[in-house]
C-alpha cells in the first residue's frame, strides 16, 4: 500500500500558501519530490500491513500537522529497525487500554523500552485563521499588473471572516493601472480592506517587462508571532509522561515540533534544555559591601524538575525532532537531539537505543553534558546529498 500513487506529475511551480503538504508533494514533478516519495512510499511498506492504511489515512487527511507527526513516527520506526532493534507496534504496557506507539527488544526479545511518538501543533483558530488568508494571498498572485511590476503583501489586520477575493483583486488591479508608470523608483503604497481584513501593498517596478511572472507577490510580510518552544514541549511531555502507566521499563518520548515554534535551528538545544530543566532566568544578590551581583539560574518549571526536587522520573530520555518534513535533516542546524534523565537510576535508557547526539551522562565517570551520537538522516539512510538536487 503506497501513499503517493504512481502516476504522471508535470507541475513544476512551487507550493502555494496554505496549500496542504501532502497535495503538494503528490502533484510536483520535480526530481527532489520524486526521490522524496520513493523514500516514504518505501517506508510505509516496512510497516505491517495492518498499520500501512492507518498512517496513510492521517497523511492524507489535509492536516499539515498530522502528516509530519505520522512521518516523525514512521522515521522514528524505521531508525529503531535500521539499529537491528525488533520493533513491536502498539504493545501491551501497564495502562489496561491505552497503549504507547513502540516497544523495543533486542534480538533475543528482552524490552529495551517503551517508545511514544508524539507532537506539539497550531491551535485550530490559527489554522483557520491561516486558511482564510492563503485564500486571499493566493488570489492576490494572481492579479493582473501592468509588465514589469510586482507587489509588495502585509496584513494590518487579520479578519474572522472569508472576503470576496475577485472583488479585492478588481480593486487592487484599478489601482495598479493608475499607479504604474514609467518611474520604477515610484512605489505606491496603499491600504486595502475587505470585510475586517486589512491590507498593505505596495507597487514594486523596475522587473523584466518582457517576463511573465506567475506569481504577481515580489515581496510579503507574514507577521510577527510569540513562540515559545520549550514550553509547547513541555505540555506535549506532561500529555505523555503518565499515559501509560510506564514505570519499571525505560522510556523515551520523542517529540516533533509541527508547529514551527523553534524560530531557528541554533535554538533546538535551547528549547529542549529549557523545557526539560527550567526557564532560564537571571537573579540579582546583594554583597555584604552593599553592591549588587547577578547570577544566571533555572526556574522550578522544568519537566525534570532540577536536582533535589525532580519531575516525571519515569521518562527516561526525550528526543526533539525540529522540522519533521525531512528536508533539513542534513542541515547541521536543526539536527534531531536527544536528552537522558539525570535523575533517575531504575530505568535508565541505553544510549544505543536511538544513539542521537544530545545531553546525558557519558559513559565513563564525568559531568552532565553533551554527548555524541549519529545523526538520524544516518539512521535512516537519507542519501548523501539531501535535499535531491533540482536539475
Amino acid at each position: 500500500m503506497a501513499l503517493f500513487e504512481e502516476k504522471e506529475r508535470t507541475r513544476r511551480s512551487p507550493r502555494r500558501s496554505g496549500e496542504p503538504c501532502f497535495d503538494f508533494y503528490d502533484s510536483s514533478g520535480r526530481n527532489p519530490y520524486v526521490v522524496y516519495r520513493d523514500l516514504v512510499n518505501g517506508w510505509i511498506a516496512e510497516f505491517p500491513s495492518s498499520e500501512q492504511l492507518e498512517l496513510i489515512s492521517r497523511m492524507k487527511n489535509r492536516n499539515d500537522a498530522q502528516y509530519e507527526q505520522a512521518l516523525a513516527e514512521i522515521v522514528t520506526y524505521i531508525a529503531l529497525k535500521r539499529l537491528g532493534h525488533e520493533v513491536e507496534i502498539h504493545p501491551a504496557c501497564p495502562h489496561p487500554t491505552n497503549k504507547p506507539d513502540f516497544l523495543v527488544k533486542d534480538t533475543s526479545g528482552v524490552a529495551l523500552a517503551y517508545v511514544e511518538v508524539t507532537s506539539f501543533g497550531p491551535d485550530v483558530r490559527t489554522v483557520a485563521r491561516d486558511n482564510r488568508e492563503a485564500a486571499i494571498y493566493n488570489g492576490l498572485e494572481t492579479v493582473d499588473l501592468p509588465p514589469g511590476w510586482l507587489m509588495g503583501y502585509e496584513v494590518r489586520k487579520h479578519g474572522q471572516t472569508a472576503p470576496s477575493v475577485n472583488k479585492l483583486k478588481s480593486e487592487v488591479e484599478l489601482w495598479a493601472r493608475n499607479e504604474c508608470g514609467d518611474d520604477a523608483r515610484v512605489t505606491p503604497r496603499r491600504t486595502f480592506a475587505a470585510q475586517d481584513w486589512e491590507f498593505d501593498l505596495t507597487l514594486l517596478g523596475g522587473f523584466n517587462k518582457d517576463k511573465n511572472y506567475e506569481r504577481k507577490i515580489g515581496a510579503a510580510m507574514m507577521g510577527l508571532r510569540s513562540v515559545s518552544p520549550h514550553l509547547d514541549l513541555r505540555v506535549a511531555l506532561e500529555n505523555k509522561a503518565r499515559k501509560y502507566g510506564i514505570q519499571e521499563t525505560p522510556y523515551l518520548i520523542v517529540v516533533a515540533d509541527c508547529k514551527g515554534s523553534i524560530p531557528v535551528g541554533d535554538h533546538v538545544e535551547d528549547a529542549l534544555i529549557d523545557g526539560l530543566f527550567g526557564s532560564p532566568s537571571v537573579r540579582f544578590r546583594r554583597l555584604a559591601d552593599g553592591s549588587m551581583e547577578t547570577y544566571d539560574e533555572r526556574t522550578a518549571d522544568g519537566f525534570w524538575g532540577r536536582y533535589g526536587d525532580p519531575r516525571n522520573t519515569n521518562v527516561s530520555a526525550v528526543a526533539l525532532l525540529p522540522e519533521p518534513n525531512l528536508w533539513k535533516l542534513r542541515d547541521d542546524r536543526w539536527q534531531p537531539i536527544i536528552a537522558y534523565n539525570p535523575f533517575i537510576a531504575a530505568n535508565p535508557l541505553s544510549h544505543d537505543v536511538l544513539p542521537l547526539p544530545g545531553f546525558g551522562l557519558p559513559d565513563g565517570d564525568g559531568d552532565y553534558g553533551r554527548i555524541e551520537g549519529r545523526s538520524l538522516a544516518d539512521l535512516v539512510g537519507l542519501p548523501a546529498e539531501w535535499p535531491p538536487e533540482d536539475p
